[in-house]
Parts: C-alpha cells; sequence; structure tokens
C-alpha cells in the first residue's frame, strides 16, 4: 500500500499581515516545521510540500529524507485552499498512491502517531474512502483520503478544502479522536498565534 503525504503551506496569512509559516514558535522553531517534520517522520513516501510561488522557504526543515520530499508552488493559492489541495494532489498522482494524508503547516499539535493512526485505520479497512480526525463533532483535517475519492478532491473550488467531502454521506469514512484537543489549533490571527505560541512553550517546558 502506497501512502502520500501533502502538506499544505501555501497560504497568504492576509490577517496575520504576511506568511505565517516563517513565525517562530521559539528560537529557530518556525510554525511551518513542526507538523511537517511529524509528517515526515510518519513514513509517507513522498510528501509534497505545496507553497507559494514567491516562498523564500526559509522556514523549511532539512528534509528527514531529501529524496521523498518535493517542494512545489502554487500559483492559484490565493484563490483558496482547494487550490492548494488540487496543486498537490496533481503533483502526487504520478507516484500513483492508493492514498495521500492531507496535514496543513498551521497545525503545530497534530503528531507523529496521529499520522500513524489514520494510516492503520485505513490498512485495516481499505474500502473506505477517508479516515479524518474529529474534534467537537465536526469531521477535519489531517485527514487521509482514498485514491476513490481523488476525483472529487481535483473538483473542489473555494476555500473550505475537503471539508464539503468529509460531511458528505456519498463517501464512507472513518474518524479518529486525536490524543489532545490541541491538535485542531490553527493559525489565523495574529491572536491565535500568540496563544499558540504559548501553549507550544508549554509544551516544550
Amino acid at each position: 500500500m502506497k501512502v502520500c503525504g501533502i502538506y499544505l503551506a501555501a497560504g497568504k496569512g492576509s490577517r496575520m499581515g504576511g506568511s505565517k509559516v516563517s513565525r517562530e514558535l521559539s528560537p529557530g522553531v518556525p510554525l511551518g516545521s513542526v507538523a511537517l517534520r511529524e509528517l515526515e517522520n510518519s513514513g509517507f513516501a513522498p510528501v509534497i510540500v505545496v507553497v507559494r510561488a514567491d516562498d523564500p522557504l526559509e522556514w523549511l526543515p532539512p528534509a528527514v529524507v531529501p529524496s521523498l520530499r518535493k517542494t512545489v508552488p502554487c500559483l492559484n493559492a490565493d484563490k483558496g485552499l482547494s487550490y492548494s489541495l488540487r496543486c498537490g494532489l496533481n503533483a502526487v498522482m504520478p507516484y500513483e498512491p492508493d492514498a495521500v494524508v492531507v496535514a496543513l503547516a498551521d497545525q503545530p499539535f497534530v503528531t507523529a502517531a496521529l499520522f500513524s493512526r489514520l494510516l492503520e485505520t485505513f490498512r485495516r479497512s481499505p474500502e473506505l474512502d477517508y479516515v479524518a480526525c474529529t474534534y467537537g463533532g465536526v469531521r477535519m483535517v489531517p485527514a487521509l483520503f482514498s485514491n476513490t475519492v481523488f476525483p472529487a478532491l481535483q473538483r473542489l473550488e473555494g476555500d473550505r478544502g475537503a471539508a464539503g467531502i468529509l460531511r458528505s454521506s456519498v463517501f464512507e469514512g472513518r474518524i479518529v479522536e486525536p490524543e489532545s484537543s490541541w491538535f485542531a489549533k490553527d493559525v489565523d490571527t495574529e491572536a491565535e498565534f500568540r496563544e499558540v505560541q504559548l501553549e507550544w512553550k508549554r509544551h516544550q517546558m
């Protein structure tokens, strides 16, 4: 079974006055580097990192296995999250994966263990269309999508990403309960960044 990773890091960060992936949670730890490291440590290959065309990529950590990471600029990133997802999916298609795991660059509390649980759930039930995380009754990424869902992912538009697929009764899925509610915390505003930054520092103590 071949499962690839798609890491979405092309957000404009307009509510934060610019790109957020390079903002440091602590000295030398950019926000965008954290979940990427966890994804690469989960054994998905390759990992497609979708970035903005003008991103200097200074936040990218050294790849765990350089040959298994591919950085892909998304020229349509400003049109919404779905376009970044489609860029990642198009880049991964030549590898003919059975499934992809989609992760966001502004969720620093996701772990390799959580990614592994998504994969193991799918391995036990490969007939599923997706395996998603959940928080507050809402299905969300990180999520694994079987190749049965790829055509629907390629038709997405706007800024909702794959939320419609996870809510649809057309597809059969299963949910994974994360070990901490912090996994769902993402960063869209300066206030949210400060909150995440404080919690990150607590985790390091």
